[in-house]
């Protein structure tokens, strides 16, 4: 199952943004750092949190962890 992402939200200072999966079960969030390095080169990162957990630092995405409806 593919994450259902909310919109986008930057941080104050503009050196990251987050999203969350908003499926029932999963809530992980991808917060997608922008700095730079002590010499002024910018860099890149994503991590991957549940709850206050951090789950991962770069990679690929984590799998959804969403709770299926059973009928």
């Amino acid at each position: 199952m593919k994450h259902k992402w909310s919109e986008k939200a930057l941080s104050p200072d503009g050196h990251s943004s987050g999203k969350v999966c908003e499926r029932e079960g999963c809530e992980i969030v991808c917060v997608s750092r922008h700095e730079t390095d002590g010499r002024g080169w910018p860099q890149h990162w994503k991590e991957w949190f549940r709850g206050t957990e951090k789950i991962q630092v770069g990679g690929n995405t984590p799998a959804c962890k969403a709770v299926g409806v059973q009928i």
